[in-house]
């Protein structure tokens, strides 16, 4: 009788581990992030007009897809280009894409996937595998409901030359269980993060390497952050120009702001990328039109060189003033940092140069996925000009630049952390990790 007992609560831990995930994913996740999404589309409703009350919905869903960087796509009818902006041939059909990811929105799915994944997790101490496994399923919870709103939705933009957008159904589906999932399964960890340090050696070495790696990611979107608000102080002319633009266009440029605030964490990890050496570049589909580094602006062939003279730039480059290359400590402070926090709790230098390494590997693989999160596409009358303009950093190039910065500044900062204050920083982070525990108990 007890065996029978035994096998059938066994047999019905996996199911209700599914059952809570789908439910703390729907719950704790997309709900408040498609709560988010209404309140922006009613925000800029409220401060521009952009569009008729009844399509607050509609927008506020597509703000909600934003989040996780589900694309749209459209056909519209246009001419061949020949040239830069000469449209004599016949008319043809020019597809158009959009595709961003609301940084702010996007933030807070990471955070509560986490914090979900966490819960999941809760119970199942010493079976790491488990716990990531039961902080995935919330991924399944958020993309269910995800999938499932994007359906009816179709967004139309006249005055500029789209008639209908209509949300990719196969990324409405795959990238909230992608991002979700992911996110719950490291929550899932982060709960039995004991159990993984007692793996020794590679335990906490992958512990140390994935609490290192997100601390530089997250120093160098906040240093990135406040480099913009040093050179906005140090160079009121752009700031002005920014101000008298928002003024005169009332509703309009009022909405821009608000997009423009929800956009910053996109901003800084352009930001950060081109302080690496990865630069931001404007694209009109295979063709390079502008590429920005922390050196200065450069328009880049026929096409560059037009859009240039239509801002009324005097040339095809611009350089910026030469404390520019402070920006270099944006990377090299942040991977430092994450070095430092991975340092602790090393057994010698040699351990915490290990470390470190496995730091600069974790930090250019979120690099290298942040940038692909942060380029912005608009299919900005893409019936005149032949196709959408992206707005970003090359992922590839990022990598690469990531991992050279990551894997030095990470190692120096492992390094400098001395003995005595490694044992002290391991027994702390037990000591912080038994308090949470304790406290969520």
């Amino acid at each position: 009788m007890s065996v029978a007992t035994t096998s059938s609560t066994g047999a019905s831990r996996p199911l209700s581990l599914l059952w809570s995930g789908l439910g703390r994913g729907a719950a704790l996740v997309f709900l408040p992030v498609f709560v988010a999404g209404q309140a922006i589309a009613w925000l800029t409703y409220a401060v521009s007009s952009w569009y008729r009350p009844w399509s607050w919905f509609k927008i506020g869903v597509a703000e909600t897809l934003a989040s996780v960087r589900v694309g749209f796509v459209s056909t519209t009818s246009g001419r061949q280009p020949c040239g830069v902006f000469c449209r004599s041939d016949p008319t043809v059909e020019v597809g158009s894409a959009f595709a961003l990811a609301v940084g702010a929105l996007l933030i807070a799915v990471v955070v509560l996937s986490f914090r979900a994944g966490r819960e999941q997790a809760r119970g199942l101490d010493g079976w790491p595998g488990a716990a990531a496994l039961a902080g995935a399923v919330v991924g399944l919870g958020f993309a269910i409901p995800m999938v499932v709103v994007a359906i009816p939705v179709t967004l139309g933009f006249p005055q500029f030359g789209i008639d209908h957008l209509e949300p990719v159904l196969w990324q409405a589906f795959v990238l909230p269980l992608v991002v979700g999932g992911a996110c719950g399964a490291v929550g899932g960890l982060s709960e039995v993060r004991g159990a993984l340090e007692g793996r020794e050696p590679w335990g906490p070495r992958l512990v140390a390497a994935a609490r290192g790696g997100f601390t530089a990611l997250w120093w160098g979107l906040a240093l990135a952050f406040v480099g913009f608000l040093a050179v906005a102080a140090l160079q009121p002319g752009p700031s002005a120009a920014y101000a008298r633009f928002e003024d005169r266009t009332g509703g309009s440029g009022a909405a821009l702001v608000v997009q423009h605030a929800l956009l910053l964490p996109n901003q800084s990890s352009m930001i950060l990328d081109s302080a690496m050496g990865s630069p931001t570049t404007i694209r009109l589909g295979d063709a390079t039109l502008a590429r920005l580094s922390i050196t200065g602006v450069d328009a880049i062939g026929n096409e560059g060189a037009a859009v240039a003279g239509l801002t009324g730039a005097r040339s095809d480059h611009a350089d910026f003033p030469s404390w520019y290359w402070t920006f270099l400590l944006v990377p090299a402070v942040a991977t430092v940092m994450g070095g430092r926090t991975a340092g602790g709790g090393a057994r010698g230098r040699r351990e915490a140069a290990a470390r470190g390494a496995l730091v600069g590997l974790v930090y250019a693989t979120l690099c290298t996925i942040a940038a692909w999160f942060a380029a912005i596409v608009l299919p900005v009358f893409a019936s005149t000009i032949g196709g959408s303009v992206r707005l970003g950093t090359d992922p590839i190039a990022t990598a690469f630049a990531a991992a050279i910065w990551g894997v030095a500044g990470s190692t120096i900062g492992a390094v400098s952390v001395p003995a005595d204050s490694a044992a002290s920083q391991k027994g702390a982070d037990r000591s912080m990790h038994t308090v949470e525990q304790e406290a969520e108990t």
